[in-house]
């Protein structure tokens, strides 16, 4: 096969969009193709410290509040200068095509690439699991209220779907249902899907390749005692805001627990910042995977990534979305209603909330029974895989 040369531009809003392309990324190295990514923000460092070449575009990011939330009026107000950054990012776009002369695009929720890629007639692979996008908002709504924003998410996703339907093809990296994780935002028109994949979710590293539960847990230095794996992602105010209010609960807990607590916080790996009893700290680790697998139990964010890789890897959840984050909080809805989490709001963290439900989760025979039954369901998708297939479909 001719070597191709694959352009990869994942929104740099957090890591997650970054950390989905990067594994088929690899892939097309292995095989001899030339890869380039291009973004902004917090991605480009994650990129590059995974080995890639990096092209930087100008930054564009919603206004968030102190605890986290998107600040929705703040973000609105400043539409004009989110526009000219948007035109920059396109006009930035043209250039590194023009250099780098791809023969496919792989976008992941980035509408400046699709348009430059357009403009300059090369294919266009859309990775996108928010094809309707959610209004935020913190206190219960009248039905009127309600109404009032659904009329604005219509409209708001009839006008973005103009634009992502600027792709050859979208591969939406969830689950058909039952067992789609972004439901609220794949709730759409059926003429809107036809141009939708369900591919299910990248993941680096399955289940299936890693040693079993047992001898992860003798190489790390663990025991038989239930090991609670508690990682923290989202944008740097996202993981403040939950690390500060973690740290403080995580050491506390009973010793008939283990606890690895990892901040999402790049730099230097795997060295602990702080080990006491039954606890170890870290900023970052560079294996993640042999962790979750050897985990009983997961506490994070409710982002789309960290859910799906549970999945996989078959661990009950105690999710914390991001206050007035549409996506977490439909993420973490759509998971307890499947049964395979429990749920907690940011303000309802404390000691006595987060222990009753750890408790309740590892003693639950039904959610450790759901998630099963996920794992079964959803382990025959190979998502890497499908989208390495369009590309060779798709690619000049």
């Amino acid at each position: 096969m001719t070597s191709r040369r694959v352009y990869f531009t994942p929104n740099g809003i957090a890591l997650g969009h970054a950390g989905r392309c990067i594994p088929a990324a690899r892939k097309l190295l292995e095989r001899g193709d030339k890869v380039v990514f291009s973004t902004y923000g917090d991605a480009v460092g994650f990129i590059q410290s995974a080995g890639f070449k990096v092209l930087k575009t100008p930054p564009l990011k919603f206004e968030e509040t102190e605890d986290g939330s998107v600040a929705m009026l703040q973000t609105s107000l400043k539409w004009p200068l989110h526009i000219a950054t948007f035109l920059k990012q396109v006009k930035s776009e043209i250039v590194n095509l023009k250099k780098f002369k791809p023969d496919i695009i792989i976008s992941d929720s980035r509408l400046s690439p699709l348009f430059a890629g357009a403009l300059l007639d090369i294919p266009r692979l859309l990775l996108l699991h928010q094809i309707r996008m959610l209004i935020p908002h913190r206190k219960e709504l009248t039905p009127f209220q309600r109404k009032l924003k659904k009329f604005g998410e219509d409209i708001i996703m009839y006008d973005t779907n103009i634009f992502w339907s600027a792709s050859n093809r979208i591969l939406a990296p969830d689950f058909p249902f039952p067992y789609t994780i972004a439901k609220d935002n794949l709730n759409v028109p059926g003429k809107m899907l036809r141009k939708v994949e369900f591919i299910g979710q990248v993941i680096s590293r399955r289940p299936e390749e890693l040693p079993e539960k047992e001898e992860i847990r003798r190489e790390l230095g663990l025991d038989d005692r239930p090991l609670i794996y508690a990682g923290v992602a989202g944008t740097l105010i996202e993981r403040m805001n939950l690390i500060r209010i973690l740290e403080d609960i995580l050491v506390k807990l009973p010793d008939k627990y283990q606890v690895i607590f990892t901040k999402g916080i790049p730099g230097e790996a795997d060295k602990p910042v702080y080990e006491s009893g039954n606890i170890k700290i870290y900023n970052w680790v560079s294996d993640r995977y042999s962790i979750l697998k050897s985990a009983d139990l997961v506490i994070s964010r409710a982002g789309h990534n960290t859910i799906a890789e549970c999945f996989y890897y078959g661990k009950p959840m105690i999710l914390i979305p991001t206050p007035a984050h549409t996506e977490h909080q439909g993420n973490a809805k759509s998971v307890m209603q499947m049964g395979a989490a429990c749920v907690l709001q940011q303000n309802e963290v404390n000691y006595k909330t987060l222990l009753n439900a750890i408790e309740n989760v590892l003693n639950s025979s039904r959610i450790n029974k759901r998630i099963a039954v996920i794992q079964k369901a959803v382990s025959k998708f190979n998502a890497v895989n499908t989208i390495i297939e369009r590309i060779d479909q798709y690619a000049k």
